[in-house]
């Protein structure tokens, strides 16, 4: 296991460690940062919800129980040897979203969320391998983690579970973790955690989509558009194709209408926005508030000393041409940028106040869609 001071640059991370191989860093994020995140008990408060999605894992039969828990359920579980996991916290405790700034190293456009565990003393979810990059947060208490040294081949799990557990205990390296250590994990390898005293632990997840999943989405939005959802009317067809026959030329020829849609900047401006969705459905697009903002109302604003900025838990994505165009998705919806606003957009996403009336119409889209909010 490699033990790294601090957190790494974005240059190391991808040169060295990117889908090759785990660290650890000791005291890797601040305690100012840690003490601001969810408690044990809120994050109990939220398993009791329908919204967020939980459930609740006992180590000693490997059980599962989904949400939205019971008091009840809590109270069967004991003292030890059971966990709590609830997903896209940094959606519902926005608090939480304070762990992000941390990981500007990462490609933030693939973080699918905050997922907190909370686990009594002997707690584990067993050995596992995921199919995603994972930040593994230390937030409260001690826990021990094997990881393994490589990828696994080959997954062999524990049949009729409804967890996917490793048949065979992980040969790797054993290292403890205490409250602000960072463990990064990339996908399949073999690791386990185990607590050694109540603990939480705040792991943020990079997973990207399978191709059938980016075909699937951009085959949906060009149906929702007619100006780009054209029909093959078989323009150029010859009597080679007669019958039952795809000639070849005819085969090319479709193959370049596809590979010229997903040239056009139209897949561009719909990948921002794919990328750009938040993993929770119910957060999946941006809605319009009550109360809008007039131009005139927010050049008022701004001109009195008002500023806006992005709230950490919602993610932006930007896309920029060679000619210097951009795209900017949000919240599953995306915007084409000229190449004036590119500087004002970045800003944002490095989480900067921004105040600038020369962009007065950009600002007030996305302060209206809920996108921004005042300081």
């Amino acid at each position: 296991m490699i033990q790294l001071d601090a957190l790494p640059s974005a240059a190391d991370f991808y040169a060295r460690y990117w889908n090759r191989q785990p660290f650890m860093v000791r005291g890797g994020v601040p305690e100012d940062v840690i003490s601001a995140l969810i408690s044990a008990d809120e994050l109990a408060g939220l398993a009791l919800d329908d919204g967020p999605q939980s459930r609740m894992v006992r180590n000693a039969d490997w059980t599962c129980t989904f949400g939205p828990l019971t008091e009840q359920d809590f109270t069967d579980a004991g003292e030890a040897d059971w966990s709590l996991l609830v997903q896209n916290v940094e959606q519902f405790h926005p608090p939480t979203a304070a762990l992000l700034p941390c990981f500007g190293f990462a490609p933030r456009w693939l973080m699918d969320d905050i997922m907190v565990s909370y686990s009594a003393t002997g707690g584990s979810v067993g050995p596992h391998v995921d199919s995603y990059h994972v930040f593994l947060v230390q937030g409260q208490g001690r826990r021990r983690w094997t990881v393994g040294r490589q990828p696994l081949g080959r997954e062999n799990y524990i049949e009729g579970l409804d967890l996917k557990i490793l048949h065979e205990p992980i040969e790797g390296d054993e290292i403890e973790v205490r409250r602000g250590d960072v463990l990064y994990v990339p996908p399949k390898f073999g690791h386990e955690g185990i607590s050694l005293e109540d603990s939480l632990t705040f792991s943020i997840g990079f997973l990207g989509p399978r191709m059938s999943d980016l075909m699937g989405a951009y085959g949906h939005y060009l149906s929702q558009r007619e100006d780009t959802d054209r029909r093959y009317v078989g323009e150029d067809l010859t009597p080679a194709s007669a019958g039952s026959v795809i000639d070849t030329i005819t085969v090319e020829d479709i193959r370049d209408r596809l590979t010229r849609q997903l040239g056009s900047a139209d897949f561009s401006r719909w990948l921002v926005g794919f990328f750009a969705e938040q993993s929770h459905p119910d957060m999946a697009q941006g809605e319009q508030r009550e109360e809008t903002l007039s131009a005139d109302q927010l050049r008022a604003m701004l001109q009195q000393g008002a500023a806006l900025i992005k709230p950490q838990q919602i993610k932006f994505t930007l896309a920029i041409a060679p000619s210097g165009e951009a795209c900017l998705g949000f919240l599953g919806d995306s915007m084409a940028l000229h190449s004036d606003l590119v500087p004002v957009a970045e800003k944002l996403i490095q989480g900067q106040p921004v105040a600038n009336i020369d962009a007065l119409e950009f600002l007030r889209r996305l302060y209206n869609l809920q996108v921004l909010e005042f300081i």
